[in-house]
């Protein structure tokens, strides 16, 4: 299922970065805890090109709010050679048990490489849906927002991340500027800068 979201890394704090969104009418819709764990199998090489290795990850993820859910992820990201996504798309599968899955998975020699915990906070305002991220593992407040399926009716995704760009840029935050922060590669130069 083909997807185009944008990511920003948030310069300012919880409290301040949630009084300035209702300040600007968002409204608070939903909230959840999430916990994915990605999960390779032994024999890759951690060694080789960060992007490469997440292309071998599968992804166990926890959601637990009224509705609590549980998937198995795989998704396959194609960047440029700026390291930009180019495309992306998602398989998810729903599984009933998180420790049966990982032990299923260990049992074929997957490994947890890392996991990436955060409490979610779902936001709206007339056409603008964001999910305000604050994250334990990489630690760091974050800013999520994805297509909608009208945006995605254009083609063309770059045209689309430019639309996107433009509601995160009407939030006036501080931010890194950097509007595809990848928390997933920032979490494996973690695991890797511990080796």
């Amino acid at each position: 299922m083909r997807g185009v979201e944008l990511t920003i890394e948030i310069l300012e704090d919880f409290d301040n970065v949630i009084e300035k969104l209702e300040n600007q009418s968002f409204k608070l819709i939903r909230k959840y805890y999430m916990k994915d764990y990605y999960m390779i199998h032994k024999c890759v090489d951690l060694n080789t090109d960060n992007y490469d290795i997440l292309k071998k990850c599968l992804l166990i993820r926890d959601i637990r709010d009224d509705n609590p859910k549980k998937y198995l992820i795989y998704k396959n990201k194609i960047y440029d050679e700026k390291d930009k996504i180019v495309s992306q798309t998602k398989e998810t599968v729903k599984i009933d048990s998180i420790d049966d899955t990982k032990r299923m998975l260990e049992a074929v020699d997957f490994v947890v490489l890392f996991e990436v915990e955060n409490n979610s906070f779902v936001y709206k305002n007339n056409d603008i849906e964001i999910v305000v991220q604050n994250i334990t593992n990489p630690k760091g407040l974050y800013i999520e927002i994805e297509a909608t399926e009208e945006e995605l009716m254009e083609d063309n995704d770059e045209k689309v991340k430019a639309i996107l760009k433009k509601k995160l840029d009407t939030l006036q935050l501080k931010t890194t500027d950097d509007y595809e922060v990848k928390k997933a590669i920032i979490a494996l130069n973690m695991v890797k800068e511990k080796k």
